[in-house]
């Protein structure tokens, strides 16, 4: 068996983002996905957060970030950083910090 290489990315999502569960929908998201990490509000007010998982299991929320979002989400643009090989998981699951 072939281990799963893993990966590290940062990500910012910018529209209207706050306040309509976006950070509870992406918890959920990346849960379904296996996805560890963290989300948050900035007082900007974007979305971001850090997300580790494989190639595949990122690209999937690369995408869910850039065009699904909460349902009454409005998202304008993500940016996101550069995929970084890494080991092992850093964080134990998703979470949303405060």
């Amino acid at each position: 068996m072939g281990s799963r290489q893993l990966y590290n990315c940062d990500f910012e999502v910018f529209g209207k983002v706050q306040g309509v569960f976006f950070r509870k929908h992406a918890q959920k998201k990346a849960k379904l996905l296996g996805i560890h990490g963290w989300i948050m509000n900035t007082p900007e007010g974007t979305v971001k957060g850090q997300m580790e998982g494989t190639q595949m299991e990122l690209n999937e929320m690369k995408s869910w970030l850039t065009t699904k979002g909460s349902p009454k989400s409005e998202i304008e643009k993500a940016f996101f950083g550069e995929m970084k090989p890494m080991d092992m998981y850093t964080f134990k699951s998703f979470v949303i910090n405060k």
